[in-house]
């Protein structure tokens, strides 16, 4: 019983070489930065934000709902009120394709910048 041919390997090889290609693709060429973050609630643009720090987006009673940091051209939620944590396990966000999205509290965190047609449009994991 043969354990592999050379052309296998060959195969192999090729196969590795498209896959890191895709990686670099989708990591490198995807990324843009963005001038600006917007923030909507409910629909309404409520805060854009254009220099670094941590900003609190309160409701229309004073209520905390989420806080959401900008530093070094990304942005991440760091603090929300909603019983999953989806905003905050979002991360950090460089790319203007991906917004933060916090259901429960109505809130969209979104990078406004050179929108990447060619590049990834959705991001899963």
């Amino acid at each position: 019983m043969k354990f592999a041919r050379k052309t296998d390997f060959y195969v192999i090889f090729v196969l590795f070489l498209i896959i890191g290609g895709f990686i670099l693709f989708t990591h490198i060429g995807s990324k843009s930065p963005f001038s600006e973050i917007e923030v909507f609630l409910k629909g309404e643009k409520i805060l854009t934000i254009t220099q670094e720090g941590t900003y609190t987006i309160n409701d229309t009673d004073g209520y905390l709902l989420l806080q959401v940091e900008y530093l070094n051209g990304a942005v991440r939620v760091i603090n929300s009120t909603c019983p999953l944590k989806v905003c905050e396990n979002t991360g950090w966000v460089s790319n203007p394709n991906q917004p933060i999205v916090c259901i429960p509290n109505e809130i969209i965190v979104k990078p406004v910048g050179d929108q990447n047609k060619s590049g990834v449009d959705i991001y899963t994991w």
